[in-house]
């Protein structure tokens, strides 16, 4: 039992020691090891400016105390900075074609490349002409 208090507290010497030496190492020494960090969707919430003003001021003020949430903060911004300078393609609405030889045409051009100079040779009948087919036929 009495082996197990010394392992317990060596341990607990021993994070404190590891994270002390992380926080100099990161810029972020006057981070107390006790002291209770805010919550990440807390952090999010705030960065996107999704906080009202009285959600908003309790973070403010332990951010000013707390430099590791201040770090990780400015961080989540820049992540959000990067993503939103990456060009998003424009998403074009699908219109329905009209006729088949659009279709085939759309299809084509998707597996082969356009060809400006390339005719497709299809013709669609009217509604007249195929009336008028049915009744030569009968």
């Amino acid at each position: 039992m009495n082996n197990k208090e010394h392992t317990n507290r060596d341990e607990q010497l021993i994070q404190n020691a590891l994270g002390a030496f992380l926080r100099a190492r990161n810029g972020l020494s006057n981070v107390d090891s006790e002291s209770q960090h805010l919550d990440e969707d807390v952090l999010s919430a705030f960065v996107e400016g999704s906080l009202s003003e009285s959600e908003a001021k309790p973070v403010v003020s332990h951010m000013a105390d707390c430099g590791y949430c201040l770090h990780v903060s400015a961080e989540l911004i820049k992540l959000d900075l990067a993503f939103a300078d990456e060009a998003r393609p424009a998403a074009l609405p699908e219109a329905e074609p009209s006729k088949v030889s659009e279709v085939l045409g759309g299809i084509l051009s998707r597996i082969f490349g356009t060809n400006d100079g390339a005719v497709f040779a299809h013709e669609e009948k009217s509604e007249d002409e195929n009336v008028d087919a049915e009744k030569e036929d009968e």
